[in-house]
């Protein structure tokens, strides 16, 4: 069934240095990385195509959620053994592509997806709309908070991806989650810097959305 979207968002990404991974290693993170893919799309009604062993892409209807898809997938593969860096990017724009097919999609949303990973050098995560103004401000936010994600431990990576995750933010409840204490989650949680996190993907998802009308 062919769809198409207006407003949407395209997430499109691969594992970095997957080549130096063992098969065993490969398999895991690869497991790993689809699950996180299906988890995170289908609380929004996405779609998703692995690709070419170590590539992917997602489709997200409802844009202003893109960049929390895309910081839960990063997180994902860093919380995991071995703990490993995914380059991760997102594109807004109209969408086109048949259901179940995402990776032979097309439209403003897929080019500037694909182009922005085409882009990155020394960064795993960067954003794309067609507004400049957006784009300048989200550009240099998105790269210090890149920064910040590829310094995480695996047990910091895991505990901050537990919290944005949660219904439930409360410490204990995470901590349940986890198998931690409570005063342990929110050391790791402190360290982590998860009220930058927040901040920042709440202050995306308001000026995405406002820009999508």
């Amino acid at each position: 069934m062919e769809k198409a979207l207006q407003s949407a968002a395209v997430i499109t990404g691969d594992i970095a240095n997957s080549q130096s991974l063992s098969e065993a290693d490969f398999a895991h993170v690869l497991k790993v990385l689809t699950a996180a893919l299906k988890e995170q799309t289908a609380l929004y009604e996405g779609e998703f195509d692995v690709f070419r062993g170590d590539a992917f892409q997602a489709v997200i209807p409802s844009p202003q959620h893109a960049m929390q898809v895309a910081v839960c997938i990063r997180l994902a593969l860093k919380a995991c053994k071995p703990s490993i860096n995914v380059r991760i990017s997102v594109g807004l724009g109209t969408v086109n592509f048949t259901g179940g097919e995402v990776k032979t999609g097309n439209g403003d949303a897929f080019v500037r997806s694909g182009r922005a990973l085409d882009n990155l050098k020394s960064q795993y995560l960067a954003f794309t709309s067609n507004s400049e103004a957006l784009n300048k401000h989200a550009s240099l936010l998105t790269a210090f908070l890149d920064s910040h994600i590829t310094s995480l431990t695996q047990t910091q990576a895991e505990t901050l991806l537990a919290y944005i995750s949660a219904e439930d933010k409360g410490h204990e409840q995470i901590a349940v989650k986890l198998g931690k204490t409570r005063s342990n989650v929110t050391r790791i949680l402190n360290a982590s810097e998860y009220h930058l996190v927040s901040d920042y993907l709440s202050y995306m998802a308001a000026e995405v959305n406002e820009n999508s009308r």
